[in-house]
């Protein structure tokens, strides 16, 4: 089954006390917050890659930072 004995217990009590939806949420992981950067900057960085899709991950970090906006090359990886 892939779950130990009182693991399998603990979810069928769940289950029969709240339904399905007591098990969707039964991650204990923290999301990942700290390589986020903020919307603005991420929206900057969008608009470089649409606009310029040529534009390779040095030049995009480049062309912003000429803008004010400070971005690591690797930030700018796979928005285009």
């Amino acid at each position: 089954m892939g779950y130990s004995r009182d693991s399998f217990y603990r979810f069928q009590e769940l289950y029969e006390k709240e339904g399905e939806l007591a098990l969707q949420d039964l991650s204990r992981r923290k999301p990942n917050h700290k390589n986020r950067i903020e919307p603005e900057k991420e929206e900057a960085v969008k608009k470089i890659a649409i606009d310029f899709p040529a534009y390779g991950q040095q030049r995009e970090s480049n062309e912003l930072k000429k803008q004010g906006i400070i971005v690591a090359p690797a930030t700018c990886m796979g928005s285009s």
